[in-house]
């Protein structure tokens, strides 16, 4: 009998435990403490990068690329509004605070995307910012 609990317990356990981590990082980084969320998703990224299977593999590397490029387009291209249209004009203000919040907004959906894929076991690529999968 405790072997058919056990099994039991297995089949409705989500997908890998580390997967998982990894996304609910990239989440921590842009919603609740970012930069810390991030260096531990590094850490964590550079411990199992070649060790860990394949799916989670994919995952540490999407989250870890997908943050480093998304926090230089959120930063980069809202200076760069700011730069160009300068701090005194509320235009710069109104497409500056559009753009990170809907940039931003995205990110968080395709972390929950990934979120979902990692319970699920699949691997996840982020469009547009995502590297190639391993396979």
């Amino acid at each position: 009998m405790p072997d058919q609990e056990a099994d039991l317990l297995r089949e409705q356990m989500p997908g890998p435990r580390l997967a998982i981590l990894a996304e609910s990082l990239f989440l921590a980084n842009l919603l609740v403490a970012p930069g810390l969320a991030f260096v531990v998703l590094v850490i964590l990224w550079r411990k199992h990068r070649e060790s860990a299977p394949l799916v989670v593999r994919n995952h540490l590397q999407q989250t870890v690329v997908a943050s480093l490029y998304g926090g230089a387009m959120l930063l980069g291209v809202s200076i760069a509004i700011f730069l160009l249209g300068g701090f005194d004009d509320p235009w710069s203000w109104v497409l500056g605070i559009l753009y990170f919040v809907s940039f931003h907004a995205t990110l968080v959906i395709f972390g929950v995307i990934g979120l979902n894929h990692a319970m699920l076991g699949q691997s996840w690529q982020y469009p547009f910012i995502g590297p190639d999968l391993f396979e």
